[in-house]
Formats: structure tokens, sequence, C-alpha cells
């Protein structure tokens, strides 16, 4: 059995319904850093089937706690069997802990549900806090006020959907987090990365100033080693370097600062698996030191290539990771395209490869590389209304959707933006009965439905032509069965 003992430290100017939380919140320390996503569930394109077999594979608790006491592992886990495990240990040690739902999909979200001694109710997202206690960052999604607002505020004065009663939930501040987390020693120095991520941000924000004074900073170390050199030679060198970050343009700006993240800010902390490691880098990382616009002039790709075919000479060979295999047969890697250069990396440590086009292109030979959709605002909209999701994430899907909001007035306003994607949303219809499906209407009066077959497949239907979509799992991709089809 798991334990969940605080000493005199860990409980210190804590209350009664604190500590309790303090008890969810170590465990939650505990076995999320051996944790890892499934990726047969969130890496299985359409194979919808390969992703009921992961949702419905409950977790070994004995390997679990082998792997707590080893701290080392790489166990994959989806939302439910990691939550039921979660309320199983939080009961054992006499907390009383439930699984909720905020979803009606067939792969339901799930949360744990605690009530504490005093009758208060917490909402905590174990899954989605994988990635961001692998890498010491703040953890939104724990016991907060703004993820009931997103997922289950909807189901105040009734039932969730898998029948529990949201009467009277509480949540914690940023300030009983924190000092929780102090106390449990998760914070650094009582700092989370997200602190050292802001400064960062700060830094970048003024970067051709900072960079450049902090090479001209390690060079005058180097010319005061060299007696001879004069104050005017000096200031020749001061100036060239100043002038080479004061002439960049925009992209080499852009190049500049992912060279010096993968440089110098490429450890991966203590990430396990591929899809957690990809949302920290792409959602905690990038998006947050970059400008809104810079972060849109990158294109994500992922890729992975069977181990028996990756050449001797290939270029990809030394950044992936041979110690955390997610798939044997599968080494999985991510590309960040930016200009004329892609970046390709993966869960190894401060490890990459910069490609140019014919690289890249070679790369494309022997490895399967597919383009990442961004979970557009179009797409967080329908995700909080909670059906029809895979679809919604689906790469078919998510494609369509994101196609749909690109033909938003480009001349817009964020803000008039931002309303007219909300406008949109509330348009689109989802339902997951009597099967699950999107309605997704266009400008000229033209509807795109999709919906998931008997079969469990992909389907695109428009106008009288309905196209199949089967999932080759060898590939990653899908193959086109284009049939005529009858008006819905």
């Amino acid at each position: 059995m798991v334990e969940l003992k605080l000493n005199k430290d860990e409980m210190k100017n804590l209350t009664d319904d604190e500590i309790e939380i303090a008890k969810a919140r170590k465990l939650e320390i505990l076995i999320l850093p051996i944790l890892r996503r499934n990726l047969d569930f969130f890496y299985a394109g359409g194979n919808l089937k390969g992703k009921a077999k992961a949702y419905r594979q409950p977790l070994d608790n004995d390997a679990l706690e082998q792997a707590i006491k080893n701290k080392k592992d790489n166990i994959p886990t989806v939302c439910k069997p990691l939550c039921k495990m979660v309320a199983q240990i939080l009961n054992d040690n006499g907390i009383n802990a439930d699984i909720v739902s905020c979803d009606t999909d067939m792969f339901k979200h799930t949360d744990v549900l605690i009530t504490t001694k005093s009758g208060k109710k917490y909402i905590i997202n174990y899954l989605e806090d994988i990635e961001n206690i692998q890498s010491g960052m703040k953890t939104p999604d724990f016991a907060s006020q703004p993820y009931y607002e997103r997922r289950y505020k909807k189901f105040e004065n009734g039932l969730t959907t898998d029948g529990k009663s949201l009467d009277g939930i509480d949540f914690l501040s940023s300030e009983q987090l924190k000092k929780i987390d102090n106390n449990l020693g998760y914070t650094q120095y009582n700092m989370y990365m997200n602190d050292v991520i802001e400064q960062i941000k700060k830094e970048f924000a003024d970067f051709r100033s900072v960079m450049a004074e902090n090479e001209w900073a390690s060079k005058q170390v180097e010319l005061e080693k060299n007696n001879n050199i004069t104050i005017e030679e000096k200031e020749k060198i001061k100036k060239q370097i100043f002038d080479r970050y004061n002439n960049m343009t925009e992209s080499e700006v852009l190049e500049n600062k992912l060279d010096w993240i993968f440089n110098h800010f490429n450890d991966r902390m203590d990430l396990k698996g591929h899809a957690d490691y990809v949302m920290y880098y792409s959602r905690l990382l990038l998006k947050e030191v970059l400008t809104d616009d810079e972060y849109r002039k990158i294109t994500r790709y992922d890729g992975f290539v069977n181990t028996n075919n990756i050449p001797e000479d290939s270029k990809i060979k030394d950044v992936l990771d041979s110690e955390n295999i997610d798939n044997i047969n599968k080494s999985r890697f991510c590309l960040l395209e930016v200009g004329d250069k892609t970046y390709a990396f993966s869960t190894k440590p401060n490890s990459y490869v910069k490609l140019d086009k014919s690289e890249l292109e070679n790369l494309s030979k022997y490895a399967n590389i597919s383009k990442s959709e961004r979970p557009s605002d179009l797409m967080l909209y329908l995700c909080d209304r909670g059906n029809a999701l895979p679809l919604v994430f689906h790469p078919l899907g998510s494609k369509l959707l994101n196609e749909r909001a690109d033909l938003i007035d480009e001349n817009l306003t964020e803000e008039e933006r931002k309303k007219a994607i909300e406008d949109l949303s509330k348009q689109i219809k989802t339902t997951d009965e009597p099967v699950t499906s999107i309605l997704i209407p266009y400008p000229n009066g033209e509807e795109k439905y999709i919906y998931i077959s008997p079969d469990d497949e992909f389907v695109l239907k428009e106008k009288n032509k309905e196209t199949i979509y089967h999932y080759n799992e060898e590939t990653d991709s899908f193959e086109e069965e284009i049939k005529s089809g009858e008006e819905r």
C-alpha cells in the first residue's frame, strides 16, 4: 500500500482541510514522475480501437508501488485508469475520493473528486499535471476555480455525466497551493519552473540587447588574457557584436531565440513520455517565452522512424532517445520548422539537430512525418462543451476545424476574431448520440458532416460524397475510400 503520511514540516501552518489536500498533492508528486501518457491513446491517430483498449486498461497497483520505491519506470496511462488508481490509494489512506467526468463521449475525461472530513469538495485533474509535475511547473488544474469554471460549471444544480453532484465545490487559492508545495519540497527555493521561464521571457523581450551584453561580457573575459590588445581594438570588437544583433531581421531573431533555448534550456527535466514532453515544450515553454507572432511562425511536426530503417549516416539518429522508448519498434521525435530551418529533437536531454530543406527531404524518405494541428481557440471551445471529443481532437477532425476557423476575416481585431470564433463554436453542432458526430457550417451555406462509423472509422460527408478514412497503423496515415452518399 502507498502510504501518504505527512511529517511535522509538511503539515506546518496547514488547516485540517489543507492537510487532506496536501496528502493528495503528495501522491501526485510521488506517482506522476514515473508515469507517461499512453501513446496508444494519445498518438493512435484514427485507430479508435487502439484508443479504446488503452482507455480501459487498468493500472497495475503492484507495479506502481514498485516504481515509486525504485523512483524509476515509465508506466503508460490514460486519465480514467490513473484516476481510479488515485481514488483507491486516497481511500486506503482515509481520504474520501471518487472519480468524476465532465464529458459525454466514449473516452470521457476523468478527474478525482475529493470530499474532506468537513464536507468540502475539490476536483483535481491528475492527468494534465504529468508534464507540469515532471518539469517543476505550477499546476493550474489542481483544485482550481478556473478549471472548474471551464469544464464543470455547466453541471451546477444538477449531476455530472457520471451522476455526481457538484454542490458546494471548493477551490485552493494559488497561495494555499504554494504553501503546500513549499512544505512538501516540490518548489525549489520556493519557486516553480514558471518563475525561471518568466525570467527568460523578460530577457527575450529585449533579446538583441541582452544577448549582445552577454556575448560581450564573455568576450571581455577572453580579451583580458591578451595584454597586447588596445582599448580601440576592444571597442571595435564590442561594436561588431552589438551591430550584429542590432542588424538581425525578425526571422533571424526568432532563429537565434530557438538556438539559445536548445543550447541553454534543453534539459528535459524529468519528462518521461513523448506526448508529455511535446506538450511541455510547445505549450509551457515556447508559447510562454516567444511573442504571439513568433509562435505562429513555428510549424510543428511529429515524426517516428521504424528502428530497423534508420540509416547509419542518419542525422536524426543522434537525437533519438534509446533509454526512454514508448514503442520498441518506433523511435519518435519532434520537428519545429522555422523559415528554412527545422529543429529535430526527442526526449533525449540536451540533444538536437538543425536540418536544412535537403536534409529534411532526405529524412522524410525513411521516417514518417506529419504536421501537428495546434489546439486552436475553436477546438478549445468545443472541448469545453465536452462531447464529440474523439473527433474534435482526431488529426483529421482538428485539421477540418482549423481550416474552418481560418476562413474568418483576417482583418478583424484580436478581440473581434475571438468573438467570431466563439460564435462559430456555437454554430457547430457536436453530439455523441446516436453517433459521435460534428456538423460544420460554411459561409457559402454548405456543410461538412463528420462522424465515427460503426467500424470505428473517421467519415467525412459533404454534398453527395462520402469519404471513409481507413487508418494505417504502420505508417500512422490514412487511406481514403470515396463513396457517393445519400443526403443525411
